[in-house]
């Protein structure tokens, strides 16, 4: 499973300002991502790095303080990772050159624990973890941060684990399930992969993978590094060191289902490819595979083609009236509605976590331009959830389908904060035409909704806070397009200092990104004044 790596000086290595050229891919590689849903990394960092980071990560972690989305700056180091050729030339070769390091990322202890002599088998669900632990053993999907986002077959999101020091299994290292990042929800585990892992090893995840911590059973505390990454843009042409342009099932696949039709999807989406016009199956067509608890079935039924489009809306249609953008919440002792998702038998609707979209919306999507019509139909229909499904299939088609991004724009005017969300990540995938939202983009970002105020999980983060994020990235997609640039630029600009500081993280590379010397002023300033002094360790060395 150890990938192997180009050379840095190989043909099609990106080189960029003050980097040595990153390690691409090859096709081999990108076709195992596609099939087993990770990589294992080895990044080209020497030795002392590693040690370095572990150390300071214990000092902060053990007698300092929770650091959450602060934990980069106060271990810098962990740079030389994220920014080696191979880190960097495997996120480029799967995101594409314009990829953005998220600003949410996270530290994961598992602390020793006494089990005595029993036998764990690896894929045993949520066995016991040492106390303090901040690795969780049940198997699940992550969720996105601060509020959910829909999972996506393509990789628009990656996980990264760094692991600083040797984590044999005894220490629990994180399991991961091979091939269940297209699944709709964890099921029966298979293709389970518990490896000792080497000191420095990076693993990149497609964001949806099924994983799980595993119990630590040494005298020392295991630490990981989890850190996400987002595309920008839209794949053209490969990324990667691309020779061959066949799909084939690569010879380090792991899960035992096969999945052509998926997996061909995903390969031809990663080149750029759009896809073909779909085959006519009749006048009713078929959708009875669909939402089928067999995940292989279910994701081929999705990506078999020859679907009929009107079939496909009528699918949608069907749930019209069911109230699915609305959550289903857990309760307390008496009865009261907590802000945590009822995730029991995993029902498809709008939930905090991560949203799985209807499967005749991803059905939709893979058909392209030819759907666009149908898709700009739903996005009038009365029902919210609807028109959540089919925003997100036509950000799914991206470019072919950014004429109806004015009828996308629309949908911020929304009263429900779910319907604005999935607006504005559409309009960001589409790639361009901008224009008719900036005016409600612009306030959304700098006027309050008291409507979207209310707690939406147990951390307190509210609907309008994962708004204005997606408002921000939907600013940071479109810069690459060039198109009203000055606008872009104003907008961003006085959403630096949000209250939400992940807008402010991403308003901060749009102004970098569009690169004029006021946006780089307003960008150098804002940092400059909440700059970090990662040398002071806390009561050791305070100021």
């Amino acid at each position: 499973m150890l990938s192997r790596f180009v050379d840095d000086d190989r043909p099609g290595a990106v080189a960029t300002p003050s980097q040595k050229p990153s390690a691409l891919l090859d096709d081999e590689h990108v076709r195992e991502f596609i099939a087993n849903g990770f990589l294992r990394l080895t990044p080209d960092v020497a030795t002392p790095v590693h040690d370095g980071v572990d150390a300071l990560l214990r000092h902060a972690c053990e007698r300092e303080t929770w650091y959450g989305n602060n934990i980069l700056p106060r271990v810098p180091q962990l740079h030389e990772v994220l920014d080696c050729s191979v880190v960097r030339g495997a996120l480029v070769s799967l995101l594409g050159e314009g990829y953005y390091l998220h600003p949410h990322r996270a530290v994961h202890t598992s602390t020793p624990v006494e089990l005595g002599d029993a036998a764990l088998a690896p894929e045993t669900d949520a066995p016991p973890m040492g106390k303090g632990s901040a690795a969780g053993s049940g198997w699940h999907q992550d969720a996105q941060s601060p509020l959910s986002r829909a999972r996506h077959h393509v990789p628009r999101y990656l996980i990264g684990f760094y692991f600083p020091h040797d984590v044999p299994v005894a220490m629990g290292p994180t399991r991961i399930q091979a091939g269940s990042h297209f699944h709709a929800h964890p099921v029966r585990p298979s293709g389970v992969v518990l490896d000792d892992i080497a000191a420095g090893t990076f693993l990149l995840l497609h964001f949806d993978m099924v994983h799980a911590g595993f119990p630590n059973r040494t005298e020392h505390t295991r630490y990981m590094v989890k850190f996400v990454f987002t595309r920008t843009r839209a794949p053209g042409a490969p990324s990667w060191n691309h020779s061959d342009p066949a799909w084939r099932r690569p010879a380090a696949c792991l899960p035992a289902f096969d999945l052509p039709n998926t997996w061909t999807h995903v390969w031809r989406w990663l080149r750029g490819e759009r896809p073909t016009p779909p085959r006519a199956v009749g006048a009713a067509g078929s959708v009875e595979p669909f939402d089928q608890p067999h995940q292989p079935a279910r994701l081929e039924a999705i990506y078999g083609g020859g679907h009929n489009i009107d079939a496909l809306r009528d699918a949608l249609l069907a749930h019209a009236g069911e109230g699915r953008h609305e959550r289903a919440l857990v309760k307390d002792a008496e009865g009261r509605p907590l802000p945590r998702d009822d995730i029991r038998g995993f029902p498809r609707r709008w939930n905090e976590r991560a949203v799985v979209m209807e499967d005749a919306a991803y059905a939709l999507a893979a058909q392209g331009a030819a759907a666009v019509p149908a898709l700009a139909e739903l996005l009038d229909h009365a029902d919210p959830w609807l028109r959540i499904n089919a925003a997100f299939a036509l950000g799914e088609i991206g470019a072919p389908a950014r004429e109806v991004a004015p009828a996308l724009a629309r949908l911020l005017d929304s009263r429900h904060q779910q319907e604005a969300r999935q607006a504005l990540d559409a309009l960001a995938a589409l790639g361009g035409g901008l224009a008719p939202a900036l005016p409600r983009i612009e306030r959304l970002l700098t006027r309050s909704n008291p409507n979207w105020q209310a707690p939406q999980v147990m951390r307190g983060w509210s609907g309008e806070d994962q708004v204005r994020l997606n408002a921000a990235f939907a600013l940071l997609n479109s810069v690459a397009a060039g198109e009203n640039q000055a606008a872009i630029e104003t907008i961003a600009t006085a959403a630096l200092g949000d209250k939400n500081g992940y807008v402010s993280a991403v308003a901060t590379e749009t102004l970098i990104r569009i690169g004029t010397p006021a946006a780089h002023a307003a960008a150098l300033r804002f940092l400059a004044e909440r700059r970090w002094d990662e040398t002071l360790m806390g009561r050791a060395k305070g100021y």
